[in-house]
């Protein structure tokens, strides 16, 4: 016998927190949602104040267009908004808010109180809703603009308050939120607090900078690359850190479409796509990649939180961001530069100097010739001396350089290769007598999953009997004498990577590596000068193509600090 009733309609309460769970995950939730309520506001300035890492109180006071009495009671209604009015809104939308769901949500699960007050109006509103019930709505005197405390966030969903992080991590996720807009809309004023203390304050003056130097610090900010595209009704503006400054994370890759911060997986990679050999493996950059279409030609209604937007056509947006990094990418001079004022502290100051004669004797050993031009754009770079048989010691335009000669190599071997793929010339050498080599399992099994990555780098390799294989032809830029162990090593590195972390490139990265000149290798003075001049001839000689740094420049600025010249 069938059993009626089992389905039923939720009651308001029920509906209300479900809604919440979706739009308030923590109190940073009740920032963003809130700051972007100001936004369509039109306010110009935005304070935010959190107490408890917002779990005791979250309370965001704008100057915006205030709200009659009316709305200020209608604003706790679900589904209530000014944003849009009809299906076709959805379309064109330019405001951040547009469900109406943001204040209904927040106030089921704390309590809040509302204060308003319209420009022009001699009296403002007050309306304090607690648990998603409404409990008062009196006329009171305050500013023009609106004033929005959210206090005991989840008191009434136990398992949801206990969730929440420390103190510490809550507010450090409110104070993300605020350098995310302060991003988005560097043309306004910001001030964000944590338990009475200031944490953040913006002013428009400082414009983009200022936003760039809350978000990364002044030293990263200080000398970010800048690129823009634009066209066909897509404009992309990148400020992006230099690659002394990439991480292990995408974290610090700031996305915004139309001002609205967003995830996007695919615009990520476009980024990483755009920086080539330029990233080591497993590393992003930081910066800011800001992207603006037509309203209509995104979708802003795709996630509950709007974090994540959908394209029109995303190929073109796609395009238009590898444009823009690629223009970034362009800045003449993107040598590795460190920071090393704190390695002259672990250093005790001396009283010993040089004698006049020692003095002498250093300054002639040190003597060089000014060598001829190296024939290319970038300033001459004089090479010292090789220390540790690995690094290059030279000098440039008043710079200290230390050149690391196996990184530096790799670069000119790659693009050597590489250019000589993309110009039909001949990567590969056939040898006199074929190398008849008897492989092991796992070498066999790397020949059969990368036969396609060899034979482009230049390694021309079949069966040879029952248990052997003959290798005809190695790259050009291998000797035949290294034949056998370079393809070896290749085949182990290839036989350890993932399948999924093989790329196209993989080979010609592993010929560069293995027939490039090695660590602890010792060179002339006139080998210095050789591989220098490649390098700087190369289209990106700051790394290799794993992205590995080949030099780092030290200012005289910056031994001057080393030594104590400069305080």
């Amino acid at each position: 016998m069938a059993v009626a009733g089992r389905i039923r309609v939720l009651d308001g309460a029920t509906v209300d927190k479900i809604a919440a769970g979706e739009v308030v995950e923590r109190p940073s939730s009740v920032v963003k949602e809130l700051v972007e309520n100001s936004f369509d506001a039109g306010a110009s300035s935005i304070s935010v104040m959190v107490e408890d890492g917002g779990r005791a109180a979250v309370t965001v006071r704008d100057d915006g267009c205030g709200m009659s009495r009316e709305d200020a009671q209608a604003a706790f209604l679900r589904h209530a908004t000014s944003k849009i009015a009809s299906l076709e809104d959805l379309s064109r939308l330019v405001t951040y808010g547009f469900r109406g769901e943001a204040l209904s949500s927040i106030a089921s699960v704390s309590r809040v109180t509302l204060r308003t007050r319209e420009h022009g109006a001699a009296e403002g509103t007050e309306v304090v809703v607690e648990g998603g019930s409404p409990v008062s709505v009196s006329t009171v005197g305050v500013p023009n603009g609106t004033e929005i405390s959210v206090r005991d966030l989840f008191y009434n969903v136990p398992a949801r308050r206990k969730s929440m992080k420390g103190k510490k991590v809550e507010a450090a996720h409110c104070r993300e939120v605020m350098v995310a807009y302060a991003i988005a809309r560097a043309g306004l004023s910001f001030t964000f607090a944590s338990d009475g203390e200031t944490q953040m304050v913006h002013v428009p003056a400082e414009g983009m900078r200022g936003s760039l130097v809350a978000a990364f610090g002044a030293k990263a900010a200080e000398n970010m690359l800048w690129g823009e595209s634009s066209g066909d009704g897509i404009r992309v503006e990148a400020y992006l850190g230099r690659l002394e400054h990439t991480k292990s994370s995408p974290s610090d890759l700031r996305l915004f479409v139309n001002g609205r911060p967003v995830r996007g997986p695919r615009l990520l990679s476009a980024v990483v796509e755009a920086y080539g050999s330029r990233l080591m493996k497993d590393r992003y950059p930081i910066g800011v990649l800001r992207i603006l279409v037509e309203p209509d030609e995104i979708d802003v209604n795709v996630h509950p939180s709007k974090r994540e937007v959908r394209f029109g056509d995303e190929s073109r947006v796609l395009d238009a961001v590898r444009a823009c990094v690629g223009k970034a990418l362009e800045e003449p001079d993107l040598t590795f530069q460190y920071d090393l004022t704190k390695f002259s502290e672990s250093f005790e100051a001396s009283p010993a100097s040089l004698s006049p004669e020692v003095h002498s004797q250093v300054q002639r050993a040190l003597a060089i010739e000014e060598p001829p031009s190296q024939g290319t754009a970038h300033p001459v770079i004089i090479p010292l001396a090789q220390i540790m048989s690995t690094y290059i010691l030279a000098e440039s335009a008043g710079n200290l350089l230390l050149i690391d000669q196996h990184a530096a190599s790799e670069r000119i071997v790659y693009e050597r290769v590489l250019k000589s793929i993309q110009c039909g010339k001949e990567v590969s050498q056939t040898l006199l007598t074929p190398l008849v080599l008897h492989l092991t399992a796992s070498e066999q099994r790397a020949v059969e999953e990368n036969i396609d990555t060899l034979k482009q780098s230049g390694f021309e390799i079949e069966m040879f009997g029952k248990d052997a294989f003959a290798l005809r032809s190695i790259p050009t830029v291998l000797g035949a004498a290294q034949g056998e162990s370079a393809f070896r090593n290749i085949l182990g590195d290839l036989s350890r990577s993932a399948p999924e972390k093989r790329v196209g490139l993989a080979g010609i990265w592993l010929v560069a590596c293995h027939s490039a000149v090695r660590a602890g290798e010792s060179l002339s003075e006139g080998q210095m000068r050789t591989l220098i001049s490649e390098l700087l001839a190369t289209d990106n000689p700051y790394t290799c193509e794993h992205g590995r740094p080949t030099m780092i420049s030290l200012s005289s600025a910056d031994l001057e600090k080393l030594f104590k010249r400069r305080v």
